[in-house]
């Protein structure tokens, strides 16, 4: 076992599984991975990437090669900071759906890891399951007590194939860092281990119990309901949870509701998520409308605490001050927000970007805010972050997921909402309680704490310099960025230069074998040695292939 309880697979069914995921990668058309040329894998790679059905071929691609692959998928379709907008709608089709474990199975692990059968810890069991997933699947059931519970087993060969999975998918991270380095427009390497991080969570499931119960802890003065879950009756393979009764939000039928009822309802759906991103600093990561319920009594519940995202005080902070920037049309100010949430850029495109960044907010000027959609602005901002390269923490994207999905989910129901409107309290009360006396006492308390440690530290850490100095250990890394092309001409050229030599000296060889008469049997009516026409052939064969690579790069 290994990495956090997920076993390691075998070697042999690794080499198997790398061999399939291989073809299915040629079959979708992106077999220019395993190009031996660098310029031209490099090249096929650019066209491919932007060629209008590169969406739907990598969804497919994922699709194909099994649920650990579709679970990236759907954290890649998070990524809005590194993925074009038609990708990251193609890769929200990805639907984690799988068969159900065979009859008896679930019962099994719920006895193995409860510690008794299935008729002693619950009234009754419908075998049947509400619905299936990669990672496990839902049943519903009844206590002894009467309560009615929602049982989610975990299937028994996922933490193997994920394992397995998760091996691969790091070493094939590191061979596209090997074939393409720095001409990689994300960090594959850096992805991998954010997704890794995502399914050892939801391979364990008291991380879900204990995500459900701090959203419950959050929500205990609104009308929010989480399902409580029976720690009794929960392990990391088995999560008991109270069944929640209610209509899913992608089923409600907004016509239905008298005006002021669709509008309560979108509300208190925006409210919840907004409550999330600007008071708790720990929201939902994937609240689309099947984790959403409207109950009977009118309340909102959220199901499925699998996927969260956390944000520091000072994240929430940079975030509101975001908001209210991004209102007010003011573009260093968005900057600077930005910046305190972790965006990091080149110093030199400062300028540029503070301009598109006033261009982006100027816009929107002679617009109110309900003519101007959260999804639309947020868009629009995390395009121009991908179009200056900019370096996000992992949250943002997820975050702005979550913001535009809320959104989505508000206008469903109610078109008329201004989910602005809806924000703008929880942002303009946050920045307000940070400017009371006290706050700012706190703040300068731990800045001046902050600032004495590096006083404190400053003497080692010149000591430490001066030392390396004396020892000559002290090293100076230089790194030049416009290198890579360089040497992929200098490897081309090099490889030509290997075959041309091999050519002339199989035509000089062959040449001198004919000339000296080397003994063996002749072609007939050419009287030549069969070694030196074969030399010959082959010799001529190798300069035309030299020739026809030359022209068609067009560099003779």
């Amino acid at each position: 076992m290994a990495n956090g309880g997920i076993p390691q697979a075998s070697r042999s069914g690794n080499l198997r599984r790398f061999s399939q995921i291989s073809r299915i990668l040629v079959r979708h058309g992106f077999g220019f991975v395993f190009d031996v040329r660098r310029d031209r894998r490099e090249k096929k790679g650019l066209q491919e990437f932007l060629a209008p059905n590169f969406g739907v071929r990598l969804r497919r691609t994922l699709d194909d090669l099994g649920p650990t692959f579709v679970k990236f998928g759907q954290v890649l379709s998070t990524r809005s900071d590194i993925l074009p907008e038609g990708v990251l709608s193609e890769l929200e089709k990805l639907q984690d759906t799988a068969r159900p474990m065979p009859a008896g199975v679930a019962q099994e692990i719920i006895e193995s890891e409860l510690g008794a059968p299935v008729d002693e810890v619950f009234a009754s069991f419908d075998p049947v399951p509400l619905g299936s997933a990669s990672i496990g699947q839902v049943h519903r059931a009844v206590l002894r007590s009467g309560e009615t519970v929602a049982v989610k087993v975990q299937r028994p060969e996922a933490p193997r194939r994920v394992g397995g999975d998760l091996e691969l998918m790091r070493d094939f991270a590191a061979l596209l860092d090997r074939r393409f380095g720095r001409r990689l427009f994300v960090d594959v390497r850096g992805l991998v281990a954010e997704f890794e991080v995502v399914i050892r969570r939801e391979l364990d499931y008291t991380a879900e119990a204990e995500n459900a119960r701090r959203f419950a802890a959050n929500f205990a003065e609104m009308p929010v309901i989480i399902p409580g879950v029976y720690l009794g009756l929960s392990t990391s393979r088995v999560l008991t949870e109270e069944y929640i009764e209610g209509t899913r939000f992608r089923d409600i039928r907004p016509l239905v509701l008298p005006p002021s009822e669709r509008r309560r309802v979108a509300s208190m759906g925006a409210e919840a998520i907004f409550k999330m991103a600007f008071e708790d600093g720990f929201f939902h990561g994937d609240p689309h409308p099947s984790n959403l319920l409207l109950t009977p009594g009118g309340d909102l519940a959220l199901l499925d605490f699998g996927m969260v995202g956390y944000m520091s005080q000072g994240d929430i902070e940079a975030l509101s001050r975001l908001f209210i920037a991004v209102i007010q049309r003011d573009a260093p100010a968005a900057l600077r927000a930005l910046e305190r949430l972790g965006v990091r850029y080149a110093t030199e495109i400062r300028g540029d970007l503070v301009r598109d960044l006033r261009e982006f907010l100027n816009k929107y000027s002679g617009l109110s805010v309900g003519e101007v959609t959260l999804g639309q602005a947020l868009s629009e901002l995390v395009a121009l972050a991908r179009r200056y390269r900019l370096r996000m923490p992992p949250v943002f994207p997820l975050l702005t997921k979550a913001l535009v999905t809320a959104e989505g989910l508000a206008r469903s129901i109610d078109p008329t909402i201004n989910v602005y409107e809806v924000a703008r309290p929880y942002a303009q009360r946050l920045l307000s309680e940070r400017y009371r006396p006290e706050a700012v006492i706190d703040v300068v308390e731990e800045y001046a704490l902050e600032y004495a440690r590096y006083a404190e530290d400053f003497p080692e850490q010149v000591r430490l310099l001066l030392t390396e100095l004396a020892d000559g250990e002290f090293e100076v890394q230089l790194k030049h960025g416009g290198l890579d092309e360089l040497v992929g001409s200098v490897d081309v050229l090099a490889n030509r230069l290997v075959f041309a030599v091999v050519t002339a000296a199989l035509f000089v060889g062959s040449a001198m074998i004919g000339a000296f008469g080397v003994g063996g049997p002749n072609v007939p009516f050419l009287g030549a040695s069969v070694i030196s026409f074969i030399g010959f052939t082959l010799s001529l064969i190798l300069a035309a292939i030299l020739f026809t690579t030359i022209f068609r790069s067009g560099r003779l």
